[in-house]
C-alpha cells in the first residue's frame, strides 16, 4: 500500500510541473508591460545573471552549467544577441568560474533557433552532450522601443524549466553602440559576425557559397588540394552536410606548384536548381562537380581556368610558367546564353595579375567591369565591352592576392574588397582586408579590418547563413589549419 501511494505522489508531482511552468511564464509575460527598461546594460546583465544563479540550489554549487547563445528572430537583433551573450558569459564566468562550460561542441542541427522553448527531451539531450547539470538559454525580442530579454534556467536531470528571468533593456541603437573596440570609438561600419574554430590539419585553398543540394538554402563549400566538402549552416554554426559527401575533384599528376592555388565558383548553368561547382587548377584546367543522385565530376575546360563570372560573361585565364600569377594577354571571355556557350572571344588585359573579380553592368549584356590586383599591388578597375578594355581607376600598390566584388552593405552599389598582405617579424602572415565603397566614379576606403590571425586564401560576398543579409566570407589559413569568418555591415 505504501508503495502505491509513493507512485501516486510522484506522478502527481510530475504532472504538476507543466502547469507550474506555464504559470511562471504567464507571470513574467504579464510583468513585461510594467517593467521599466534598464539603461545601464552591464548592471542589467549582472542583475539577471545573479538572479538566475541564485535559483540554483546551494548543494549544486559544484555542478557544471552551460550557456547557450541567445536567440533572436529579428535580423536586426543578431548583433545585439551576440553582444548580450558575450556580456552574459562574462558575468556568469565571473560568478561561477570554471563551472561555466562552453557550448561549442553541442550538436546544433536540431536546436530550435526560432525562439521556442526546449522540450524535456531536448534539455536532457543537450545536457548529456555538454556534460552539464544546468542549462541556461535565452531569447531577445523587440517590444516597441525596448528590447525584452528572457533567460531560462533548465534542470537537466528532470528536463523541466526551473526559473525564468526577464529584463527590458534600452533601445536597440544603444545596445548596438556596445559593439565597438573601446567606449570612446564610434560604431564601426562592419563587424565580425561569426567565425569557426581553426580546423586543425585542414588547409583550405578556396571557398564558395552556393546551393548544391537544391533546397533553397546556401551552403559553404571548401576545397583543399584534392577534395571539396560541403558545410551547412545550422543556425549557429557550420556542420558537415549529412547528405552530400566530399568530392575528389583532382585527376592526379598535378604539378607541385599547382597544389597551392585554387579558384572555386558556383552557378546553376544547366537549370536543374542545383548549383554546379567549378574548380580552377593551375596552369589551365577547370573541373566541374555536381551533386545529385550520384556525384558527377567532369572536366569543364581543358585549356583554361574559370576565374570569375558576371551575369552571362565567364572570364577564363591561365597562369604564367611559375604558376604564381595569371597572364593578362591570355584572358578570355565566354558568353553563356540559353544553357550553352554562345560565344568565345579574347578579352586581354594589359597587365598580369594575382587576382580578378567582375560584375555585370546593366548597359547591355556584353558590358562589365573587371577588378584585378596586378603584380605590383595596384587594385585596378577596367571597363570592358565587346571592343575595348579601358582602365577606369586604380589604387596605390598596397594590395595582395585576394579580391571580391558585391553589394555588401545593401545600398544598391557594389563594394570592392581587397587583401592587404602583412609579414611581421614573426614570419607569420597577419593579413588585413580593405572594403572600398563607390562614390561617384571613384572607390574610397570604407573600413580596414584589424590584423587577422593568418593568410587570406579566398573571399566571397554572399548570404552564407541564410538570414537574407549579405556577408563577406573570409577563408584564413595559418600553421594550425583553416578558419572561416563572416563579416557584415553593422547597420
Amino acid at each position: 500500500m505504501t508503495q502505491n501511494t509513493t507512485k501516486t505522489h510522484d506522478s502527481l508531482k510530475i504532472k504538476a510541473c507543466l502547469p507550474l511552468t506555464i504559470l511562471i511564464l504567464f507571470w513574467y509575460c504579464r510583468t513585461i508591460a510594467f517593467a521599466a527598461p534598464e539603461r545601464d546594460l552591464n548592471l542589467a546583465i549582472a542583475g539577471i545573471a545573479g538572479e538566475v544563479i541564485a535559483k540554483i540550489p546551494k548543494e549544486s554549487s559544484e555542478d557544471r552549467i552551460a550557456l547557450i547563445p541567445l536567440s533572436a528572430t529579428e535580423p536586426d537583433l543578431k548583433t545585439v544577441s551576440r553582444v548580450l551573450t558575450g556580456l552574459l558569459a562574462s558575468q556568469l564566468a565571473e560568478a561561477i568560474g570554471e563551472s561555466l562550460i562552453d557550448s561549442g561542441n553541442l550538436d546544433w542541427r536540431q536546436y530550435p533557433t526560432d525562439g521556442s522553448l526546449l522540450t524535456p527531451e531536448q534539455v536532457k539531450q543537450y545536457g548529456k552532450s555538454l556534460a552539464c547539470r544546468w542549462l541556461i538559454t535565452g531569447r531577445i525580442k523587440k517590444l516597441d522601443l525596448v528590447v525584452n530579454l528572457n533567460l531560462f534556467l533548465w534542470d537537466v536531470k528532470t528536463g523541466y524549466l526551473r526559473y525564468v528571468a526577464n529584463r527590458q533593456l534600452s533601445p536597440v541603437a544603444a545596445l548596438m553602440a556596445l559593439y565597438t573596440t573601446t567606449s570612446a570609438v564610434n560604431l564601426q561600419p562592419y563587424f565580425l559576425k561569426w567565425q569557426s574554430l581553426p580546423d586543425a590539419g585542414y588547409f583550405a585553398l578556396a571557398i564558395a557559397v552556393s546551393d548544391p543540394d537544391g533546397d533553397g538554402f546556401n551552403e559553404v563549400l571548401v576545397a583543399d588540394e584534392k577534395h571539396v566538402k560541403v558545410l551547412k549552416w545550422s543556425g549557429v554554426d557550420l556542420w558537415k552536410h549529412l547528405n552530400l559527401s566530399d568530392a575528389q575533384y583532382d585527376i592526379g599528376g598535378m604539378p607541385i606548384l599547382a597544389q597551392s592555388r585554387r579558384v572555386m565558383l558556383a552557378a546553376d548553368r544547366d537549370g536543374d536548381d542545383r548549383d554546379e561547382i567549378y574548380i580552377g587548377i593551375p596552369p589551365n584546367l577547370t573541373r566541374r562537380v555536381e551533386w545529385g543522385e550520384d556525384t558527377e565530376i567532369t572536366t569543364f575546360a581543358e585549356d583554361s581556368i574559370f576565374l570569375t563570372q558576371g551575369g552571362e560573361r565567364l572570364i577564363f585565364g591561365e597562369t604564367d610558367s611559375n604558376q604564381l600569377a595569371y597572364r593578362g594577354s591570355l584572358t578570355g571571355c565566354w558568353v553563356w546564353r540559353m544553357g550553352k556557350i554562345h560565344l568565345k572571344h579574347p578579352c586581354p588585359l594589359p597587365v598580369d595579375y594575382h587576382s580578378i573579380a567582375t560584375r555585370a553592368i546593366a548597359i547591355d549584356r556584353s558590358t562589365s567591369e573587371v577588378a584585378v590586383v596586378d603584380l605590383e599591388g595596384h587594385l585596378q578597375v577596367y571597363h570592358i565591352d565587346n571592343n575595348t578594355t579601358r582602365l577606369s581607376w586604380q589604387t596605390p600598390p598596397v594590395f595582395g592576392e585576394g579580391i571580391a566584388i558585391g553589394d555588401l552593405n545593401g545600398d544598391g552599389t557594389p563594394e570592392i574588397v581587397g587583401t592587404v598582405k602583412n609579414l611581421p617579424s614573426t614570419l607569420e602572415f597577419s593579413d588585413q582586408f580593405i572594403i572600398l565603397e563607390q562614390k561617384g566614379d571613384l572607390y574610397v576606403e570604407s573600413w580596414r579590418s584589424p590584423l587577422l590571425d593568418g593568410q587570406i586564401v579566398d573571399m566571397k560576398i554572399a548570404d552564407a547563413d541564410n538570414d537574407d543579409l549579405t556577408e563577406l566570407i573570409i577563408c584564413l589559413r595559418s600553421q594550425e589549419g583553416s578558419q572561416i569568418q563572416f563579416y557584415a555591415p553593422t547597420n
